[in-house]
Parts: C-alpha cells; structure tokens; sequence
C-alpha cells in the first residue's frame, strides 16, 4: 500500500503523521486540539503550523494556527450570550474586552480509530466535553476524522452529538494558516459570495451585508490586507487561492456557510477559515446552530493541492 500512518509521542499529546509515500507527501494531525499542523509536498508545507517540539507553549499568542473553533469562533461579545432565557458569561479565552476562539481549541483529543486504504488513510480523535467552562454548561461529544485522500486530497469531518437532555447553541469551524510559496504577495485568492459582513470596530458584525465582488475573477493579494467575514455563494462555495507553481481549492459542504479571511503579519501565510456561524453568533444569530437533545450534527470541508 502506498499510505502509513505512523503516532508519535508530543509532550503529553500525540502526533498523527499519515503518509502517502506514492506522492512523497503526507499531513501531521495533532491529538491536542485535534488540528492539521503540517501538509507537506515533496519540500514544500502549505500549512503555516506550530512548533511542538517543546509541548504546547504559547499557542493563542501565536495566531490559534489551525484551531479547532468550537462552540463559537472569532469574537464573542463581552463573552457573554442568552440560550433558553437564561445569562451565560465564559471564561476562556480573551482578547481585549472579548472572548476568543471558543473552548475546545487546546482539548486533548483521544485516538478513536485509525485505517490504512488502497486509495486512502484515516485517523478519528474523539473528545467529550464536560461542562469544563462555566460559561458553556453543557454535555457534548466531537468526533473529528481526518482523511488523506491519494488524489492529494485532506477531508476533515466534525460529527457533534449533544449528550445532554437540554438544547444548547453551536456554531463550528477551523483557522488553517496556507501557505503556497514564499509569501501570500505572489497569489491570487478567487471566490464568489452573497456578501461581506460588515464589522465594528471590535469586529463584531454589526448586522449589515455589504455586496462584494472584489475577488470573483481572482484578485491578487500584494499589499491587501484582510480580516474579513464573507457569506459563502451555496452554488459555488470553492475558495482557491494560487499562485504560479500551485492551486490550492477549499470545498466547505453547506454547514460551512461562512469565510473569514485574515492576513496575519509578515505575510507568509493567510487564514482562509470555513465556518458555520458568523463571530458573535450566539448573538446575532447569523448562521447559529441548535443542538437539540442528543441530536447529531455532521460537517465536513475539504483542502485539495494541484501542481501546475
């Protein structure tokens, strides 16, 4: 067979490396936050990820680089929402008067499963949560599966199961950093969209949509700056960003109705994050997730490299 998967010990976590030795490529996965840290291609890594070598150290300083987002991402107001006429105030993470990224991103995923295919390789981590912030009192299950695919293809699928006999409010997403090349100045980012969000000075949406088409036929990115929310077009959700060696194309299935597009200092990378609510969702409601009594909810995006 022509994919591995070989874990290894991380501090108190693990490393996943699943390897598709055909294309001499392969995707690091991380068991604390169950994130994508490395994607490498023959020399090139189109993740901009972390340094574990010395354990977890500092991770929200540096950027929440390929973070799992959930329950909420981005800016949650004051940290504070309401759910069934009842006031809940967060604890964990803030930035400034607003908190951040929500409460899973550094949660320590256990191995599920892991299976070598023909065509593919996969690893599944599972975390429960336990009502660990007091902000967010809830019983729930993440499931995520990550799958590398032989057509240099990376699949994650987050399944939620609410284990709790009370709703609560949901609302998911990533933060991958890409980078295609020396510096996101040599690209072009193309997508189509129904929207921008338009933003306060805390990047809290202020409700209004702004029309956009600034990037339909590609637009270059040498000296544009970004930290932008989009409302994804349903007929044509692609994001592609490329440049003259690569194509990098974003397949978010519809539970993933929104793009946040940041461009993070020094310019080697940029964040091209699929969510399924707007920041602030548990407020504004924009895209807002009910989790009914042990319900179920899948969502699932996809990453694909070509070379040129």
């Amino acid at each position: 067979m022509s994919f591995s998967i070989d874990i290894q010990s991380l501090s108190d976590f693990k490393r996943i490396r699943i390897a598709n030795q055909s294309i001499n490529a392969h995707i690091d996965i991380i068991s604390k936050g169950g994130l994508l840290n490395s994607w490498v291609n023959s020399t090139l890594d189109i993740i901009d990820g972390n340094d574990f070598g010395q354990g977890w150290e500092n991770f929200e300083a540096h950027g929440f680089k390929s973070g799992k987002m959930n329950p909420y991402s981005c800016r949650l107001y004051n940290g504070k929402y309401e759910h069934d006429q009842k006031h809940y105030h967060v604890e964990k993470f803030y930035l400034g008067d607003h908190a951040l990224h929500g409460v899973l991103y550094d949660a320590l995923f256990e191995i599920e499963s892991t299976h070598i295919q023909s065509d593919s390789a996969y690893v599944i981590l599972k975390y429960d949560y336990h009502k660990e912030d007091p902000g967010f009192p809830f019983e729930y299950q993440v499931q995520i599966k990550w799958i590398f695919s032989e057509d240099n293809k990376v699949t994650v699928q987050t399944i939620i199961h609410n284990k709790d006999h009370v709703s609560f409010p949901m609302m998911d997403g990533w933060h991958p950093y890409f980078s295609i090349g020396n510096s996101i100045d040599d690209c072009t980012l193309q997508f189509t969209n129904k929207g921008m969000l338009a933003y306060n000075a805390a990047l809290i949406p202020t409700g209004e949509i702004l029309k956009n088409n600034q990037f339909e036929k590609g637009l270059a990115l040498a000296g544009v700056e970004l930290d932008n929310g989009f409302i994804v077009d349903d007929e044509n959700p692609n994001c592609i960003l490329e440049n003259t060696k690569y194509k990098l194309v974003i397949h978010p299935d519809h539970h993933y109705p929104y793009l946040q597009l940041y461009t993070p200092p020094g310019r080697k990378s940029i964040a091209i994050e699929n969510l399924s609510g707007a920041p602030d969702c548990f407020n504004n409601k924009m895209g807002l997730h009910i989790m009914q009594p042990h319900s179920t909810w899948k969502l699932e995006t996809q990453f694909q490299l070509f070379s040129k």
